[in-house]
């Protein structure tokens, strides 16, 4: 950009470089040529394919407009001065981080912070609240859902922990892939992976608009953390084995020469009424180490390259501490998770701070209300 516009007084836009063939082309004189108007309209609608991206807006961009009136409009000086006159006495908010070392529950004065790891907070929430409500669900037609107790929140991570070991085999220290949709079959699987010592690696399930990105980045994800297997529920296991993307996803791991593990649906676990400690789920000293890692998040740049985190049980009880302080959280206000549950402050409100703080109902879990969170402009 630089040379163009010191050498040629060219001013672009935006530099896109994209890799070798994967331009739109047609067919022209008997020969296929680069479709010009197919990549203008690709560029426009943000589909098309690219390694690298650099817009020079500042440069390019001569023409935005200061307002109609005479004095320039609102970013005018004298618009500026007057906004400023009146916001001059008005109570300025700040927004930061609430650290300490001691946090406190707020029902029974124990000091939060003594839990080594999530797992063993929510046996202590199983040993004194089994019958109070945990977690309850909300539909898309608004209508409550079933309730789960503490207890049959503890019985059913026990199941789909129990089945994980014993059935398909997976061990302490392997990675999981958890693909699920916003739902309490996520929660088990969480705290399940938790409760096994397996690290946990949630991923948003595969958009069938956006194959030719998700299923590369599912296969190297795959191949980079060696995944033993990817856990679902049932929307997710019927999209997986449909016929399209089944075959994108056969056809796209023979080329890259990936092995594909194993799907497993833990929607409908064996019955059984034994909690974790019933069945001898406890925790190992040695998965509690600052360096051993119970889950990853994962993040993609818009030029499709990956950021993984690691994050072990100390990182996650400081994180669900701060967040507890910082924003006043207590048991007596339920907390909402709807959007984004897979990583950050999606993950940790609908799967942490419910167990975290105690709350009545832990998390309602509202993916009416995160579609239209997701659909709406302004939450872009």
């Amino acid at each position: 950009m630089d040379v163009l516009l010191s050498e040629h007084h060219l001013r672009v836009y935006c530099v896109m470089i994209t890799a070798p063939n994967t331009l739109p082309r047609v067919f022209k004189n008997g020969r296929r040529e680069i479709g010009n108007m197919l990549c203008r309209n690709e560029f426009h609608s943000g589909t098309l394919p690219c390694v690298h991206v650099k817009f020079g807006v500042h440069r390019a961009v001569l023409n935005l407009p200061i307002g109609i009136d005479p004095n320039g409009g609102i970013w005018s000086h004298l618009a500026t001065q007057y906004r400023q006159d009146i916001l001059l006495m008005q109570e300025k908010q700040y927004s930061g981080v609430d650290y300490r070392e001691v946090v406190i529950d707020d029902r029974t004065s124990t000091p939060l912070n003594n839990f080594s790891s999530i797992v063993d907070l929510l046996q202590w929430r199983v040993a004194r609240q089994a019958e109070e409500l945990s977690y309850c669900t909300i539909d898309t037609r608004c209508r409550e859902g079933k309730n789960v107790t503490w207890k049959k929140l503890d019985t059913k991570i026990a199941a789909v922990a129990s089945q994980i070991k014993n059935k398909w085999k997976v061990k302490a220290g392997d990675h999981v892939v958890l693909m699920y949709t916003h739902s309490e079959d996520f929660v088990f699987a969480v705290h399940a992976c938790f409760c096994l010592g397996v690290v946990a690696v949630p991923l948003a399930p595969l958009d069938q608009n956006r194959l030719n990105e998700d299923i590369p980045a599912l296969l190297h994800m795959i191949a980079d953390f060696d995944v033993k297997a990817i856990l679902v529920n049932a929307e997710v296991d019927h999209l997986l084995k449909g016929k399209p993307l089944s075959t994108h996803l056969k056809q796209s791991a023979a080329v890259l020469n990936i092995h594909m593990p194993p799907i497993h649906n833990t929607a409908k676990p064996p019955r059984s009424n034994s909690g974790c400690r019933d069945l001898g789920l406890a925790m190992n000293p040695d998965w509690v180490r600052s360096e051993s890692v119970a889950l990853v998040w994962t993040y993609w740049t818009p030029d499709q390259r990956r950021v993984a985190v690691g994050l072990g049980h100390d990182t996650i009880m400081g994180i669900c501490k701060v967040m507890k302080e910082t924003c006043q959280m207590t048991s007596s206000r339920p907390v909402v998770g709807c959007v984004r549950s897979t990583s950050g402050v999606g993950f940790v409100v609908s799967l942490l701070m419910g167990v975290f703080v105690g709350m009545l109902p832990a998390t309602s879990l509202l993916p009416f209300i995160g579609g239209l969170i997701l659909n709406n402009p302004l939450f872009k």
